[in-house]
């Protein structure tokens, strides 16, 4: 009965209150965070990191779309498809289109209510 009480103790400590804010795993040191309605992405500019996070339970899966804008390229989309409070990354430690152009402006274009209008957004990637 000890070893129930101990898992009894120790998913209370772990579940996330109803009210937590939706946010990827890997830290909360994000050099960018953007919001838009179903939608929240966050950027880490070193070892660049794309998270995209659904924060609306409406039904559409939140994406957001990578493009490097000073070459006129887009680089990948990513989907949070697992409804809301799930969240997706890429990093540049995947390799290949991920690894992100140093000192290249770098555009998100995302949405979180199934092509009911998109956010549009650009960082620099000097980091």
């Amino acid at each position: 009965m000890l070893g129930a009480a101990a898992l009894t103790a120790l998913t209370t400590v772990t579940a996330p209150s109803a009210s937590a804010a939706v946010a990827p795993p890997g830290g909360s040191s994000w050099d960018h965070t953007w919001s838009g309605d179903g939608v929240k992405v966050y950027v880490k500019e070193h070892g660049d990191v794309i998270s995209v996070c659904d924060t609306s339970a409406n039904g559409h899966s939140a994406w957001v779309l990578v493009m490097d804008i000073s070459v006129d390229k887009t680089a990948y989309e990513l989907k949070a498809t697992g409804g809301k409070g799930t969240c997706a990354s890429h990093t540049a430690s995947e390799g290949g289109r991920y690894n992100l152009a140093e000192n290249h402006r770098i555009a998100l274009n995302f949405e979180g209510r199934g092509l009911q209008g998109s956010y549009y957004v650009s960082f620099v990637n000097d980091h």
